[in-house]
């Protein structure tokens, strides 16, 4: 056995056995591990649910290992039957989950997908240990990946699992195997492969060759930002569309959150309660701000801010309280709506916290109270139409204005005058039958049943919904605040009825005053919404005006990049946006910047006495300088002039010497030619130091094709026959070879960066007369005071 490999499992099973969790599980004949020793994750880590993730399978695959067997059918190989994994890769998988929620302080989804990676490789290895995998097993792996899911990001995590597993741990004999992650010499896996490095190059495009601009206004990484007519149909629901049901409700405020503050749909989700932190501000005397021309008070909002090195703990992760300042402008729109979300789930909340402290299903009542059938049918599954009795649109229409619980009390009235045949059809169903039906002394009641008058123990339901539908329990498992102390559920902004189907029917009439199965909202559902990544209507479809207004698709992320990146574009310091967005360094922010070349250079703020200076284009040349852009001896001068004889002088010589901002094919030139023309005009990619790379992409697509026109060119001279070769041919040849490595040098050049810093001049020309700039006059006058 390799020893790290036994070092790595020994340690998660040491970590294991610290928190109580069974390291030998149980599981059935397909990997599916029993309730009882199946570990919850969420749990786990100290997290909030849901989602509530679990370990509750040790079994391969199913899409994967239906790929890997038509591979080995297809080499002649025998074929595989499903079933849990050998021991040794079940210990590997069970160690993977371990070290990263508990070493690593990742989240269960990160988690357990890292992990899945273990699930997809042991069948092609299937009777090897871990440790003694083989680059062919690899490779039959990751090409069953690669045809299993279409997206090709499958094929990434897997890369991923083994360079940061196997080979990050030296837990495999072989070392480095995740260079065997290759696809096969067959067009399905090549167009896999294709479909996985678009996805790869997408990324990981920001800063590299795939975030190169075709031209000055287009922005950098643009497929990061959200569609623009997306984001506006998202914000007009969000904003003026009235929700068609209490989740929709909850849900429109959290994107309000999000789009208002920039936060990480995690933190909009977890928004607690106690939200609001008004800060005042007085002038030296002791008055308000205001009366002096400034602010009297401004609005934070607080908040659990994710990704904090902070929010780690020896068992888990905690939430980070942070506070955020609130645009003046929103601070209306966010008040009216989160009081109001406060108001509407008030009695979800006060049932969840007594939920919580009592450890009950029904806490309003004892365990031997009777209550009416229609009442628990109620409590059971939210449905608030419990007759046939007729119910107006205009009332329906009246519960949308606000959804303010009040509403069910004249409700309930207006039920009782119908027939409440649903409860015969919901009592009398195998789930419930079960539990008896009683008369108001307690004694069973006989049939026929009267249901108006029928009633129900509330110890016999709540032990059925512990026994039959534990999913039907609300979240009352708390957490921890960094300052350890304790944060439940109920002490969160938005709360939702769980595990209902109510709001599809019915229009939307949950009884949030007396449903029993309530969390917090989220995140999952909620990035669905917007999507479309689950089996639910987006709110695109629900609430698009038109065809093309339904199709339309968001990330909510993206929501993120764009505030960060227009921030930027308004010219606030990069210092302020990385602490709005709780990030640990300014680096982290400029990842989220996705201005254009244009933007860049707008933004730049100048003194005036500046712009009074200079010309239009010396002011260009002066904004690239300020933004470290540009590069070349132009640059070195104005800022040794700056530095020995003062900025009046650096932005004499810029007007003189660098009034010329030449965009060319190739890239930036600031030589002056206001005298003369370039005597090399269009060859500065032949080492000429003036030149500058940028990252507008068509730069790259004509160098890439001069790069191989000159290929062309050397093949052609170099095939010639020995008897036709002279001394202009030997010539020829050398131009040619050193163009190309001059734009092979050129092309691997980082944008914003000198491509020949130690090159030539090649504006210069031996009878270019000296001593005519204001460099020289300089001189000069220095060497006549010296």
């Amino acid at each position: 056995m390799n020893p790290s490999y036994a070092e790595y499992i020994a340690t998660a099973k040491a970590m294991a056995a610290e928190r109580g969790l069974n390291w030998d599980l149980r599981y059935d004949n397909d990997g599916k591990v029993s309730q009882d020793t199946r570990w919850n994750l969420t749990e786990l880590v100290g997290m909030l649910p849901p989602p509530c993730n679990w370990l509750g399978q040790v079994g391969v695959d199913p899409a994967a290992f239906a790929k890997l067997n038509e591979i080995r059918l297809r080499m002649g190989q025998e074929i595989l039957v499903p079933g849990p994994l050998p021991q040794g890769w079940r210990d590997l998988y069970q160690a993977v989950i371990i070290h990263q929620l508990l070493i690593r302080k990742t989240k269960p989804v990160s988690a357990l997908q890292v992990a899945a990676g273990i699930r997809r490789l042991a069948p092609a290895a299937w009777n090897d240990p871990p440790w003694a995998v083989a680059p062919e097993q690899v490779q039959q792996a990751y090409n069953a990946v690669l045809q299993a899911s279409a997206s090709g990001k499958l094929a990434l995590d897997f890369t991923g699992t083994v360079r940061t597993i196997l080979d990050g741990h030296k837990l495999a004999d072989i070392p480095t195997l995740a260079r065997f992650c290759i696809p096969y010499p067959t067009e399905k896996s090549k167009a896999a492969q294709r479909q996985a490095e678009t996805i790869r190059k997408r990324q990981n495009a920001h800063g590299g060759r795939q975030s190169l601009r075709r031209e000055l206004a287009e922005r950098k990484s643009t497929s990061k930002l959200p569609d623009e007519r997306a984001f506006w149909e998202l914000v007009r629901i969000v904003f003026t569309e009235k929700p068609r049901s209490f989740s929709d409700a909850i849900k429109f405020a959290a994107f309000k959150v999000q789009i208002i503050m920039g936060f990480r749909i995690g933190e909009a989700a977890l928004v607690p309660l106690d939200w609001k932190r008004w800060r005042e501000y007085l002038d030296a005397d002791g008055h308000p701000a205001g009366e002096r021309g400034g602010f009297s008070k401004s609005l934070m909002i607080r908040h659990f801010a994710e990704k904090q090195e902070g929010d780690e703990r020896a068992d888990g992760l905690s939430l980070y309280e942070n506070t955020q300042h609130v645009p003046p402008m929103f601070e209306e729109v966010l008040v009216e709506t989160l009081d109001h979300i406060e108001k509407i789930t008030a009695p979800l909340r006060e049932r969840l916290r007594l939920q919580a402290e009592t450890g009950r299903v029904f806490p309003e009542y004892p365990e031997d109270a009777l209550v009416p059938a229609w009442e628990m049918y109620v409590r059971l599954t939210g449905n608030a139409i419990v007759s046939d009795a007729h119910l107006s649109a205009h009332l329906i229409e009246q519960y949308r204005e606000s959804y303010d619980p009040k509403f069910f009390d004249g409700l309930r009235e207006l039920q009782r005058e119908g027939k409440p045949a649903i409860l015969s059809k919901f009592w009398t169903n195998a789930a419930q039958r079960h539990i008896p039906i009683r008369t108001s002394d307690g004694s069973p009641m006989d049939s026929p049943i009267d249901w108006r008058l029928a009633f129900v123990r509330v110890g016999d339901v709540e032990g059925h919904i512990r026994e039959n539908r534990s999913t039907k329990l609300s979240d009352t498992t708390p957490t921890t605040i960094t300052d350890g102390s304790r944060f439940y559920p109920h002490d969160l902004l938005f709360l939702v009825p769980v595990r209902n189907l109510i709001e599809g029917r019915n229009n939307g009439l949950m009884d949030t005053t007396l449903y029993s199965a309530i969390g917090r909202l989220d995140t999952q559902s909620l990035n669905a919404s917007i999507s479309g990544k689950s089996s639910g209507e987006t709110f695109f479809e629900r609430y698009g005006q038109t065809d093309e207004d339904r199709a339309l698709r968001l990330t909510s992320h993206s929501l993120r990049h764009l505030q960060n990146t227009e921030l930027f574009r308004l010219g606030v310091a990069d210092t302020i946006i990385t602490k709005k967005f709780n990030r640990r360094s300014v680096q982290q922010s400029y990842v989220y910047d996705h201005r254009s070349l244009a933007e860049d250079l707008a933004d730049i703020d100048l003194p005036p006495t500046v712009e009074e200076r200079l010309g239009d284009k010396a002011l260009q040349v002066y904004k690239l300088i300020s933004a470290n852009k540009a590069h070349g001896p132009v640059v070195d001068e104005v800022r040794r002039i700056q530095r020995e004889y003062g900025d009046e002088a650096a932005f004499d010589y810029l007007n003189a010497e660098a009034d010329g901002l030449h965009v060319t094919p190739y890239g930036l030139c600031m030589n002056s030619f206001t005298s003369d023309p370039c005597p090399k005009h269009l060859e500065c990619f032949n080492g000429c130091l003036h030149l500058t790379r940028t990252d507008v992409i068509s730069e790259q697509e004509n160098l890439e094709r001069l790069r191989d026109r000159f290929a062309k060119v050397i093949i052609s001279l170099e095939s010639l026959p020995e008897e036709r070769r002279n001394i202009g041919w030997a010539n020829q040849l050398t131009h040619a070879r050193l163009r190309y490595e001059n734009i092979v040098r050129a092309l691997s050049t980082e944008p914003n960066t000198q491509i020949f810093p130690d090159g030539r001049d090649l504006s210069v020309t031996a009878e270019q007369k000296a001593g005519t700039t204001i460099i020289d006059t300089m001189k000069r006058l220095r060497d006549l005071d010296d």
